[in-house]
């Protein structure tokens, strides 16, 4: 597919709610409708701009080197999404149930079903500075497998840590063990999410 013009009829053809209507397309990517007719224009590849093919490839999960300019293949990006901070203490807040409407991160996790927080205060050096983010596995109850491992941590009480877990003083119970803080002893964990790397903040 030499032209931007049949990348785009390609993609819109791999949804049903796309591929029947220029008008749905432009909707669903954010992008005038009289912008967009121009530019799904056969012939008329330098009516696609940068901002908009980045907007069309984060729709469809696709490269924008490959809308634009059909370099590579179509490969989905590995975006991740952004769910809550790391803040003071260590104890994770989520954002607001914000649905499919989360932003997400480009990573290079291999896990579609990570999750990413970004970190707030230094409290986690040296594994992560402020505003680096942070990707977590999918939640897991069984927690004695991840013995000696970083995880998010929710507990039983609804609190979320960020902390590495180890074997409790009582039967069914774990201490979490942070690198700058004081440990937090004889736990009652709910579930745990292994940590599966960070991306660092570049002011």
């Amino acid at each position: 597919m030499k032209d931007v013009y049949d990348r785009l009829v390609w993609l819109r053809g791999l949804r049903e709610d796309l591929k029947k209507s220029k008008k749905a397309a432009a909707d669903a990517y954010g992008i005038g409708y009289e912008v967009y007719k121009k530019i799904e224009t056969r012939g008329n590849d330098r009516g696609l701009t940068s901002e908009h093919a980045l907007s069309i490839a984060r729709f469809h999960r696709v490269s924008p080197g490959w809308v634009m300019f059909g370099e590579g293949r179509p490969q989905g990006l590995d975006t991740i999404k952004l769910i809550g901070e790391i803040g003071a203490g260590q104890e994770i807040r989520p954002f607001q149930d914000g649905g499919d409407d989360y932003e997400r991160v480009s990573a290079d996790i291999g896990d579609p079903n990570a999750v990413a927080f970004q970190v707030k205060g230094d409290s986690m050096l040296p594994l992560a500075r402020n505003l680096d983010i942070i990707f977590v596995g999918p939640e897991r109850r069984d927690i004695v497998s991840l013995i000696g491992r970083e995880c998010a941590v929710v507990l039983d009480d609804g609190r979320r840590f960020f902390k590495v877990i180890e074997h409790g003083s009582k039967k069914g119970r774990q201490d979490l063990i942070s690198y700058n803080a004081e440990p937090i002893r004889d736990v009652a964990i709910h579930s745990v999410g292994l940590f599966l790397g960070v991306k660092r903040n570049r002011p």
